[in-house]
């Protein structure tokens, strides 16, 4: 199996879904929910930060992406295969990790990167189904 039908794979089953549900949902584009989650991953980067050079550079990323994510929150992202497997190979190894440890802390981060970058390569957001209740409609008692 090619490496790119694996990323198509994961992309497809796992990760597209819930990102288009939480379009649906929320009303926003897919590029606008994949800077938020880039915004949300280097915030948790500044929270995980345990130097002073890490908090700088974590910060630093944070503000640039919260003014990334307002002034331009629609423009179309791009997202790389190659970034996407590093990052599900670096969530498994924190996985794995985590079993043998126990430490789990962390490994959000790999989630918030992957979400951000499968929701860049979400071209269209199907529209939203109605629900079942909304479609039958109630006749007035006499």
């Amino acid at each position: 199996m090619s490496l790119t039908k694996i990323d198509h794979w994961i992309g497809k089953t796992l990760f597209a879904p819930p990102i288009i549900k939480l379009c649906q949902l929320t009303h926003q584009s897919q590029s606008a929910v994949s800077r938020l989650f880039w915004f949300i991953a280097a915030l948790d980067g500044f929270y995980r930060a345990e130097t002073l050079f890490g908090s700088v550079l974590w910060g630093g990323l944070s503000v640039f992406m919260m003014f990334s994510a307002a002034q331009r929150a629609d423009s179309p992202t791009t997202s790389f295969m190659f970034f996407r497997l590093l990052a599900i190979v670096m969530l498994a190894v924190d996985m794995i990790r985590g079993s043998a440890s126990g430490e789990w802390a962390g490994i959000e981060f790999w989630v918030f990167v992957l979400v951000a970058e499968y929701a860049a390569i979400i071209r269209t957001i199907p529209p939203k189904e109605p629900a079942k209740s909304a479609a039958k409609v109630s006749k007035p008692t006499s």
